[in-house]
């Protein structure tokens, strides 16, 4: 297997291609390490930071962070993970953009239950401590892009960036977020500023440090210009008791991969209709209770072809499935290939007993 640095990684992840994730590019680590803590492990490079989190069997987080002006760093984010603690850890007042491009990524506070899903974005002003921030990503699968800009350090007016710009993003976050925590404009509802933050994962390599310039002010200004009454609607709003319906129904999917859904058989165990648990469910993590019940299998036979020495059969049974062929398809749609192929990735080798031939067969 061929093994590449961290920061081969990022630029594939984050290349015109990334949607392709590979999860095989955590095997070493390259560059000088210039801190090392029990959160994570930094690395510098020319221009940019990657910190490393230490992950746990196949989990991992990585966050590669550029300055873009004194006080304000644009980053793009990837999790595959459940969870991760995610900031600088650096004590001060804050306003944080943030925007999901695939997964979801959601973090309850004592107040509020946040959650962005893909074409999502948020806004936040905060006092933030050393105490990094934990978040939770519901698919173990997240990228995004943050905007974080340093209130302390940052002048009232960006005009003195460049003439004309008069924003003022300490009065953009306040009016948007009002008395809450954090504003949230649902997918596609500005879809100039969704375009924006697309335009990120496109920046020319030649003049990348004044294109994110460039594209931080034109995203500012038309903050600027968002309303708070005609978007109250688009922001989530959710009580505790969907939210830990919708947690209760996803840890049950988890724990049970075996089983064929359906949501009949879950409205009567959860003791609800079955509308109110469809809607709750995808409400909170933002896709249908099949969908997700997919990717948990998926998940769990993504383990089982690492390490165990099943054959696909078997493992498409244990996923609840009685057709190989159709859990192939199903796992070639979730992680874009075989489940041979995915092992011998892995780990370059077919366990004894797996007919490689016939296997094939049944995927093709």
């Amino acid at each position: 297997m061929i093994k590449n640095t961290v920061r081969d990684f990022i630029d594939k992840t984050y290349s015109n291609t990334f949607e392709k994730r590979d999860c095989n590019h955590f095997d070493t680590v390259g560059d000088k390490i210039i801190k090392k803590n029990i959160d994570a492990d930094i690395f510098r490079y020319s221009d940019a930071d990657i910190r490393y989190f230490p992950r746990a069997g196949n989990s991992h987080s990585e966050i590669r962070t550029y300055t873009v002006f004194p006080g304000i760093e644009l980053t793009y984010d990837f999790a595959d993970t459940e969870k991760a603690r995610i900031g600088s850890g650096t004590e001060g007042n804050f306003i944080e953009i943030r925007y999901c491009r695939q997964g979801k990524i959601e973090r309850k506070s004592e107040n509020e239950f946040f959650c962005l899903m893909p074409g999502d974005f948020s806004i936040s002003i905060k006092k933030r401590g050393k105490r990094k921030e934990e978040y939770s990503f519901p698919l173990s699968h997240y990228i995004g892009i943050t905007i974080v800009i340093n209130i302390d350090i940052v002048p009232e007016c960006f005009s003195c960036f460049l003439d004309d710009v008069n924003v003022y993003p300490v009065q953009v976050a306040r009016k948007l977020c009002g008395e809450k925590e954090y504003f949230i404009l649902r997918s596609q509802s500005y879809m100039e500023i969704e375009r924006i933050f697309s335009d990120f994962y496109f920046a020319p390599e030649k003049y990348k440090s004044g294109y994110f310039k460039v594209k931080i002010l034109e995203l500012l200004l038309l903050l600027s210009e968002v309303g708070t009454k005609e978007n109250a609607a688009l922001s989530l709003s959710l009580s505790c008791c969907q939210v830990s319906l919708a947690k209760k129904i996803a840890a049950y999917l988890s724990s049970n991969t075996k089983l064929k859904i359906n949501t009949a058989e879950l409205s009567k165990r959860f003791h609800v209709s079955q509308s109110h648990l469809r809607n709750t469910f995808k409400s909170v993590y933002g896709i249908p209770i099949y969908s997700y019940a997919r990717i948990q299998k998926m998940r769990a036979a993504e383990s089982m072809l690492t390490h165990t020495e099943l054959s696909v059969m078997e493992i498409a049974f244990e996923c609840g499935y009685d057709n190989a062929s159709k859990f192939s398809s199903a796992f070639r749609e979730i992680t874009g290939m075989s489940p041979i192929e995915y092992r011998k990735k892995r780990y370059g080798f077919v366990p004894s007993g797996e007919n490689w031939e016939e296997s094939f067969k049944n995927i093709v």
